[in-house]
């Protein structure tokens, strides 16, 4: 049965309207003491009252879930080498193949914060696990090219509203002042399930074959879907009512400058990184001449590391606050750019890995920062929409990235070095926006 909302909860949803105002229009406090005051506020209590242990179930059954999520998805970034092969695709075309997943992906995270906003986070959740799983599974029968495209679309459509939704059920579960290293932990499981996933489906994919791997996959999510059922809470109901019209909806978000520039720093930064992660296997089988097991074990360990600096990054965001977002999100940045040109002049396969590692690490600063803005310094009602306008910005650049990174490659002979050189620009392009971030960046709730 739902939880009745606590008065100090309450008082989170009747917020001064004035300061509302102020973070509608992107303002920034005048007082950087206020920004420190901001995660002490009185009214943090979670909307949704979770025992510390039922918590604990939760934030390892949405770290478990987005593992297996992430696993699904980078499956496709091993296995494209075999599924080259066998229907005989050019770069062109196994570039459309790994970027139409984004494409649905970012149009759903829109629809699903919204929906999580307004009626709560669990059925979003267990609908987005249930299907992806359906689709992943799915994966597996595909027969040509189209089939592969319109099948890992309806895969997108699953995954692409389970981040918008579960910053809503952290949301519910946790005060402000701790958002940020849950919310940390959960994303980060996007680097251990592609360490995960690029270990384990390498050896299933040269055991048993590439379809066989999805089949598992997707068996899997369906038993997931049913457990978070039964862990996540029904949150007190916004539905049509005062409630629900308080909260702006994606189009005022979108015209906020805050929201904009976080839009736009993911978008940037993450036409870096997918592109990155779809292409490296490819790149070490062909470029460098790695074989297929020994590209996918490698890959894990960029991964892991990557998984450790995000929990980093949101403790100290936690413990900071806004008075370390511009720089969290300038130096991320920046190191992502020059860990990524160097990578285009290694050699040496360590080198190149150590590179490699570097990059994502640095990755960590931006991803992490990205998300705890919402969760931190926006009324409850409007976390799940402004995640989602948030994942749109980068999923947009995910659908592009690995697509323009196919024509480059198939455009100059097989050659990797100009696509690479297109990374390194987004790095570069993701720097700009950080550095004109503005100093006190925190949109107040």
């Amino acid at each position: 049965m739902p939880s009745k909302r606590s008065p100090s909860a309450t008082g989170t949803t009747t917020m001064n309207r004035t300061e509302q105002g102020a973070a509608m229009n992107g303002l920034a406090s005048p007082d950087p003491k206020r920004d420190e005051r901001a995660d002490r506020t009185p009214v943090e209590t979670a909307t949704t009252d979770y025992s510390r242990t039922r918590k604990i179930v939760l934030l390892v059954m949405l770290l478990t879930a987005w593992v297996l999520a992430n696993a699904d998805r980078v499956a496709m970034s091993i296995s494209i080498v075999p599924i080259t092969g066998e229907f005989a695709l050019d770069a062109r075309e196994a570039g459309l193949v790994l970027s139409s997943f984004y494409v649905t992906y970012a149009v759903m995270n829109l629809a699903a914060g919204w929906l999580s906003d307004r009626f709560g986070s669990r059925r979003v959740l267990v609908f987005c696990v249930l299907s992806w799983s359906v689709f992943t599974s799915l994966t597996g029968t595909a027969w040509s090219l189209l089939s592969l495209i319109v099948i890992r679309a309806l895969f997108g459509v699953g995954e692409g509203g389970f981040a918008p939704a579960s910053s809503v059920t952290i949301a519910e579960a946790y005060r402000k002042s701790e958002r940020a290293r849950p919310k940390s932990l959960v994303i980060g499981a996007t680097f251990l399930g592609s360490a995960f996933g690029t270990g384990w489906i390498a050896a299933m994919v040269h055991s048993h074959g590439w379809r066989f791997a999805y089949h598992v996959l997707g068996a899997v999510g369906v038993v997931m879907a049913v457990g978070l059922w039964f862990v996540i809470k029904d949150a007190p109901r916004r539905g049509p009512g005062k409630d629900s019209r308080r909260g702006p909806g994606v189009r005022a978000l979108f015209r906020t400058p805050i929201m904009r520039r976080t839009a736009t720093m993911f978008f940037f930064s993450n036409l870096l990184m997918v592109g990155l992660i779809s292409w490296m296997p490819s790149y070490l089988v062909k470029a460098k001449h790695v074989n297929l097991m020994t590209a996918g074990f490698a890959s894990s360990l960029p991964f892991i590391c990557s998984f450790v600096s995000l929990n980093i990054v949101g403790w100290l965001l936690d413990r900071y606050g806004a008075r370390k977002e511009r720089r969290f999100l300038a130096g991320g940045a920046l190191m992502m750019a020059v860990f990524m040109g160097a990578m285009v002049l290694s050699s040496d396969l360590w080198l190149l890995l150590a590179c490699w590692t570097g990059c994502m690490v640095s990755y960590t600063f931006v991803y992490g920062t990205v998300f705890a803005i919402p969760l931190k310094r926006l009324p409850d009602s409007q976390v799940g929409t402004a995640a989602g306008v948030v994942n749109f910005g980068g999923q947009i650049a995910a659908a592009i990235s690995p697509a323009v990174m196919g024509l480059l490659i198939q455009h100059f002979g097989g050659s990797y070095v100009p696509a690479m050189l297109f990374l390194v620009g987004a790095g570069v392009c993701a720097f700009g926006v950080a550095a004109t971030w503005p100093r006190q960046s925190s949109i107040e709730a």
